[in-house]
């Protein structure tokens, strides 16, 4: 398993650092509204990306995973992808006039959101070559912000949107020639037929990124920039850690057919998840004073929160993706519109409270649930929650060491760093099997 996600997890864990450093110098320097305008921006761009892809993204990997014909189907759904492009360019401008907002110009660079065909390298085979354009697309962003920022302060947030552009531009472009497919198609008249083929996908993928930074979008109706701000500086880890899970799946997406890799892929998540406890749970304070200072007092319960939300996420790694290779979309459909349905609803609901601060995290909790839930007793009931809690049990001596660590010591950096290192060389130890299996189908 190591072999697979080693380089994959490198290329995107440079770039995640450098997007953890940047919103944590954001918030230190510039503030939570500037904060809160780039989660804006990303929320629009992730938001974007999902209604551009609507379903057919994932038609052509799995068309590209399982066939050796596939590039006519690619282009096709190209075409259709930057027709909608277009269309969302519209809609911002009209948007714009109707709305001024800078997060606004975002909308502009819908059409290179469309034409990057970087998805397809993970169906073909060509996970790490996906992860590398990956890392640039992000670092590029992240970099004019922190840059920029010394020389024109808060209005660095336009370079921000010019650099994400060109980060898309310079992803696609290079995997349209990785794929030996062409970069610029021209738009289709029947994309409606094209997308209404994988509605059921598509209207999957959009509930679901509202169950991550795309709930942000909603919430910038009912709660401040500031304040969207400041719940983004630790939604980002929430982010940082399905993206790591999306890693591990996507890194075995050819396998995931095979009997009991789903499992082995759950429990690799499962790891990361426990982990996530010890920084979250058990010395949260001490964690959020090493990112942000003193930025979150008054905000306790925020790190936990998140931290649960890891924990329940980490159970089912590769369960949603199970289901839609089954094709029950169906089920796949009906469990998320739930769940996002849920979560709306709660946040919504908390930003009228007097702790509305907390309002987001716990939805997105309930959400989780609901999911976990809903996916394990489909694919295997009670069997299903039984291996993992099994496999849970075995890591909860080493978080109880911890936690007696807590209670004995003060805690401090030095304590946490202690815990965390405890917790590595538990899991090297006991876990080398699950982490150097070289079972799986190793493939460039």
């Amino acid at each position: 398993m190591i072999k697979r996600v080693f380089w994959i997890a490198l290329y995107t864990g440079v770039s995640q650092v450098l997007s953890l450093y940047t919103i944590s110098y954001v918030i230190r320097n510039l503030g939570e509204k500037t904060g809160g305008y780039i989660a804006i921006l990303e929320a629009n761009i992730l938001v974007m990306a999902v209604i551009i892809s609507f379903g057919i993204q994932f038609a052509v990997n799995r068309n590209v995973a399982t066939r050796k014909r596939w590039h006519s189907n690619y282009s096709l759904s190209q075409s259709a992808r930057l027709t909608v492009g277009l269309s969302i360019v519209l809609f911002g401008i009209i948007s714009y006039f109707l709305n001024w907002d800078i997060t606004k110009w975002i909308f502009l660079i819908a059409p290179l959101i469309a034409l990057n065909g970087d998805y397809a390298l993970y169906g073909s085979g060509m996970p790490v070559k996906a992860a590398r354009l990956s890392m640039f697309r992000v670092a590029l962003p992240n970099l004019a912000i922190l840059i920029g920022s010394k020389f024109i302060g808060e209005d660095a947030i336009y370079l921000y949107m010019v650099f994400a552009g060109i980060g898309i531009l310079n992803s696609g472009f290079w995997a349209s020639r990785i794929n030996k497919v062409p970069y610029l198609y021209t738009p289709a008249k029947n994309f409606i037929k094209i997308y209404w083929k994988n509605y059921k996908v598509g209207i999957w993928q959009l509930s679901h990124v509202f169950l991550l930074t795309g709930i942000l979008v909603v919430a910038k109706s009912f709660y401040t920039v500031a304040m969207i701000g400041l719940v983004y500086g630790v939604l980002k880890y929430y982010e940082v850690l399905k993206g790591v899970l999306r890693i591990i799946w996507q890194a075995f997406f050819r396998e995931l057919g095979v009997e009991g890799n789903n499992l082995r892929i759950d429990k690799a998540g499962i790891l990361l998840g426990t982990g996530v406890l010890i920084p979250t749970i058990l010395f949260p304070n001490i964690t959020i004073a090493i990112i942000y200072g003193s930025k979150y007092d008054g905000l306790a319960l925020m790190l936990p929160l998140f931290g649960i939300a890891m924990f329940l996420a980490s159970f089912r790694s590769s369960s949603h993706i199970q289901v839609m290779m089954n094709r029950k979309d169906n089920y796949n459909l009906f469990i998320t519109l739930a769940a996002v349905l849920l979560t709306l609803s709660v946040m919504i609901a908390l930003s009228f409270t007097t702790h509305n601060e907390y309002g987001i995290p716990i939805a997105i909790i309930l959400g989780e649930f609901v999911l976990l839930m809903g996916l394990g007793l489909h694919l295997g009931g009670l069997t299903f929650f039984r291996q993992r809690l099994l496999f849970l049990m075995k890591l909860v001596p080493v978080v109880f060491v911890c936690y007696i660590l807590k209670l004995v010591l003060e805690p401090s950096i030095i304590n946490l760093a202690l815990c965390m290192g405890i917790y590595l060389v538990w899991t090297f130890f006991f876990y080398k099997k699950l982490l150097f299996d070289s079972s799986f189908v190793i493939e460039n």
